[in-house]
Parts: C-alpha cells; structure tokens; sequence
C-alpha cells in the first residue's frame, strides 16, 4: 500500500523535498467551496458540474507543479477558466482564485507576479460586476488571493535566494579546493620532479659501475637511499604543511561557515608577499576569532579586511554581536590569539563594548617576516 502512495505521488509532483505534503494539504480548502455547495446550489444538477470542475481543477493544479515559469501562465488561466463557471454554482467558489493567486509566485519576477495578482483581482471583480455576485464571493476571493498569492511570492523570492547562496558557497568550497590542489600539485612537481632526476642520473651510474667498480656502485647505491629518504621526508613536510589552512582557504572557509549560520561575511585582501609563518598563524587567528564569532557573538554580520599599513600587515576582524568584556588571561581563546600574535612581534586590540571590533598587526620586518 505504501508503495502505491509512493508511485501516485511521484506520478502527481516532481521529487522536491521541500513540498513534501504541502499541496495535498492545502486541498482542504476545496472544502470551502463543497460547503457552500450543500447549502447553495441554484442549477440543476450542480453537484455533477461541480464534480467534473474540480476534476479539471485537480489535472490543472498538479501539473502546475511540474510547468515551468514560461508554462504556469496557462495553469493560472485554466484554472481561473474553471473558477468562473464554478463561481455559478456556489460563492465559495472563490477558493479556485485563491489557488490561482498562490500559483502567481512561479511567474518569474516579483513584479511580474504582482501583475498577475491584480489582473486575477480584476477578473474578479468583472465577474462580480456582470453576474451580480454577492460579497460573500468576491471580498474573500479578492483579499485572500493578495494574501495567499504575496506570501507565496515572499517564499519564493527568499527559497530563491538561498538556492542562489548555496551555489555560491558551492562554488566558494570548489575553489578554495581547487586553489589547494593547484598549489600541492606545484609544490610535489617542484620537488618530486628534480628529485627523481636525480634518481634516475644515480641508479643509471650505479648500473654502469657495478661489474667495473663495486667500491664507486656502493657509494652511489648509498647516496641512492640519502637521495629518496630525504625526499620522502620533503614530501611528508609538504602534505604536513597543507594540513594547515592559510589565509585565502581559512577567508573561503570563513564565508561558507558564517553565510550557512545566516550570517552576512564580506572580505577583503590585498595582494600581500607574506612569509609562510604569518601567513599560517594569521589563518589559525581567523579561525579562532570566526569560531568565537559563532559560540559567543549573536552577529548578523561580520566584515574582515586584510592590508598592510605602515610596513605592517593588519587583520581587522568586525562582528556586530553583543561583545563581552575582556578578562586577562580568559575566556574566548584570547590568550592563545595573543601568545600567537606575540610570537610574530605584533600588536593585539580588542574594543568590545557593543560590537567586536578586533585589530592584529604583524610586522613584516619580523624574524618571521621578510624585508622588502
């Protein structure tokens, strides 16, 4: 039985997990209209007419589901086609604009939604004119359907919009991917390649000198083995060195892990020559202050700009959260930020009364920077 539920609503709406049971819910208004029926129902044979309509209705609603935003013009049309003819048979009729107004929203633009909204109402309101219908059809088929149809485009615009953040932070995650293997791949091209020339250079000698001069063949097998081991050990440092995050993936990381948490994060960084140690301690700083950010700060927005000034490189990180006040030695991970930033012989401010407000500044002429 369960399986059969399944195949009919497959066959009835795409596989969007965001519907779910959605559009068979909001069929229970038709229950408004069937009601009115029972109590008014001033043509012949009105239930089989209101029967074959709402049958219309039904193929006309699910496979508006499945129409495109160039295609759902004539989903709204049918259906308000057989709202008009139902609108005969009960005021409560009124529901099939509804049903049309909510579709409204898959237009495209809001303005062009919009525009569908007040042409519906119009239409209404012709009808209403021409067949004196009372207010008990056209108030709630006018009001609900600027009620229904705006909120459904307000979802819209914003279901819209957070597809279009996780594309961009899709995009965000492939580059800073990307960026790390593009520079792993050059650094091992750089050493394996070299290294194994020299390999090579070494085994082909050893070969030649093995049956004319054992002696010379072992001393070569021997430089041979200091060759690869050293290699190995220069490799194992590179792949241990990418383990760490620097600036640029750490501000990529930032950006996907704030903007998941509905938090607004813009950045900047000038092209900056940094040595490798800054380069590092600074990514492991952000980190840090961007985790502090998401326990601690409720902010709604943070902003990180990264220059250099004065022969220094600073890192200003902003949050407007609700602060805290600063305690010696605690809370934070303030201390393990400062140790780091003493280290590199910088300089740590923290001005944290409403918002966050967090500056670091290295020296680039420090012994773990360079001297331009």
């Amino acid at each position: 039985m369960k399986s059969l539920f399944s195949k009919i609503d497959h066959f009835l709406l795409p596989k969007q997990s965001n519907m779910r049971f959605a559009p068979y819910i909001w069929l229970v208004y038709l229950f408004i209209f069937f009601t009115n029926l029972f109590f008014y129902h001033p043509v012949e044979h009105s239930y089989f007419y209101a029967a074959i309509g709402t049958s219309l209705f039904l193929v006309a609603y699910f496979n508006g589901y499945w129409a495109s935003s160039d295609k759902i013009i004539y989903n709204i049309v049918a259906i308000l086609i057989i709202g008009s003819f139902m609108a005969i048979l009960s005021p409560g009729a009124s529901v099939f604009f509804i049903f049309a107004g909510a579709f409204c929203c898959r237009l495209g633009k809001s303005r062009k939604a919009l525009y569908g909204l007040i042409l519906i109402a119009a239409w209404i309101g012709l009808l209403s004119w021409y067949f004196d219908y009372s207010s008990y059809f056209y108030i709630p088929a006018v009001g609900f359907t600027f009620m229904i149809g705006g909120l459904n485009i307000y979802q819209h615009d914003i279901d819209l919009k957070r597809k279009e953040l996780n594309l961009s932070q899709q995009e965000v995650r492939h580059l800073a991917r990307t960026s790390e293997r593009e520079r792993i791949a050059r650094d091992l091209h750089d050493l394996i390649g070299h290294t194994f020339s020299v390999i090579t250079l070494k085994a082909e000698l050893a070969g030649k000198l093995i049956d004319r001069d054992n002696e010379q063949a072992k001393k070569e097998i021997l430089e041979l083995e200091t060759i690869s081991r050293d290699a190995l050990k220069q490799v194992r440092e590179v792949v241990t060195g990418y383990r760490t995050s620097d600036l640029s993936t750490e501000l990529a990381h930032a950006k996907y892990i704030l903007q998941s948490n509905d938090i607004d994060f813009e950045y900047s960084f000038e092209a900056i020559e940094l040595s490798e140690k800054i380069n590092k301690e600074l990514a492991i700083i952000l980190k840090e202050l961007v985790t502090n950010i998401l326990k601690h700060a409720q902010a709604s927005r943070v902003t990180v700009s990264i220059q250099e000034q004065k022969n220094c490189v600073v890192m200003k990180v902003n949050d407007n959260g609700v602060g805290f006040i600063i305690k010696e030695n605690k809370g934070f991970g303030i201390k393990g930020i400062k140790e780091r930033v003493d280290t590199l012989q910088g300089r740590l401010v923290i001005d944290s009364q409403n918002e966050t407000k967090t500056q670091i500044e290295i020296p680039l002429e420090s012994i773990y920077g360079y001297k331009p």
